[in-house]
């Protein structure tokens, strides 16, 4: 089997989405060797060494689709895929079509698969579904989306969870002071963190509700760490911040490498993944930051949304999403209760060691070699 991964992205990059496919390649180029190729647009990094790319070069950002439309079926010809195993595998829903588009026009032999992270275009996810030969999801909420909306046999579709690289987490042994110290951040205070983009596609992630929280607790020992953010980000919530009246409180940070996230990471006493009640979050929006959170062994508090509890339910403790009392009240008892926030935190760790990227690989491609 040729499995051929196609993306309009360009690297270097540090956006989650450039990180899943990267290290998605990574993994998968260990276990297919040259038998794996990634596609790009554009490649001026050391990030993918190692992966049989084909780097596009593409300088332009707007107009990849039709570039795309002319690129593909000079590659099938030059590679001679028609005559060979070979599997296009991707998340982008453009080029997904375009490879549908030839496959139908000339009646081509290649296997389509598609990769779901969310359902936003029904019309569009409709006709990509359809011609896939087998789907992968991110999680089973995601799964039963695609099952009753779109009628898909459950066979066609992989549940295969994110990864982490557990390697980022376990090759520093610096103590939590020493963390501290090197980061800038205090000690001994009780540090509550968040990692990650304060929004996504401009939607807010539910950072208010973390520092409507802090406000609710009048123990001045606890504080709170955001992670990621960009500069109008962390303008506007350092002004919710202060108009909560807890500035002296929050610690604000920009969007950092993936080797120093895991050390803020380690540096917290607990981890909160606060994503509001919306549909977006409620239905696909499964954050990578969970198996990071649960990688770096401290105690989480997430959101009580269905997707996110399908991996945390027995290894972190939840709280009403949107509801800023009781996350406060979580927050305390984490605190208050350090023996138990650290069995949560063990067991949380004990399970990613399960989902790693190349585990995810792993999966992912023994179900391909089922299928087709």
């Amino acid at each position: 089997m040729k499995l051929i991964y196609l993306t309009a992205k360009t690297y270097p990059s540090s956006t989650a989405d450039h990180i899943f496919i990267r290290e998605m390649s990574k993994a998968s180029a260990k276990i297919l060797n040259n038998n794996f190729v990634l596609v790009v647009a554009n490649n001026f990094s050391q990030e993918l060494d190692g992966i049989n790319i084909v780097n596009l070069k593409l300088k332009i950002k707007k107009g990849l689709t039709i570039f795309y439309y002319f690129f593909i079926p000079y590659f099938i010809l030059k590679r001679k895929l028609n005559n060979i195993e070979a599997t296009f595998f991707s998340v982008d829903q453009n080029l997904l079509k375009v490879v549908i588009f030839y496959k139908k026009i000339f009646n081509l032999k290649y296997k389509i698969i598609s990769d779901w992270h969310m359902l936003f275009d029904i019309k569009k996810n409709s006709c990509i579904i359809k011609n896939s030969d087998g789907l992968i999801a991110t999680t089973n909420h995601l799964k039963n989306l695609l099952v009753s909306k779109f009628a898909v046999p459950e066979n066609k579709i992989k549940v295969a969870y994110g990864g982490v690289d557990l390697e980022f987490f376990n090759k520093n042994s610096e103590s939590q002071v020493e963390l501290r110290t090197r980061l800038g951040l205090p000690w001994p205070d009780i540090l509550v963190g968040y990692v990650g983009f304060y929004k996504t596609m401009g939607m807010a992630k539910g950072l208010d509700t973390m520092i409507k929280s802090l406000s609710l607790i009048p123990d001045k020992e606890i504080k709170m760490v955001f992670v990621g953010g960009r500069v109008k980000e962390i303008e506007e919530y350092k002004n919710f911040a202060e108009k909560k009246g807890v500035a002296d409180r929050v610690i604000f940070v920009p969007v950092m490498s993936t080797e120093k996230i895991a050390l803020y990471e380690k540096a917290m006493d607990m981890l909160v993944i606060p994503y509001p009640n919306e549909p977006h979050f409620r239905d696909w929006g499964f954050p990578m930051k969970a198996y990071e959170y649960m990688a770096s062994q401290k105690p989480i508090i997430y959101s009580d949304l269905p997707i996110i509890s399908e991996m945390l339910s027995n290894c972190a403790i939840s709280f009403k999403a949107g509801d800023a009392n009781d996350l406060a009240e979580k927050i305390l008892f984490c605190k208050n209760n350090q023996t138990s926030g650290e069995e949560l935190a063990n067991k949380a760790y004990k399970k990613v060691v399960n989902y790693t990227w190349d585990k995810r690989a792993e999966g992912i491609i023994a179900f391909l070699k089922g299928i087709l």
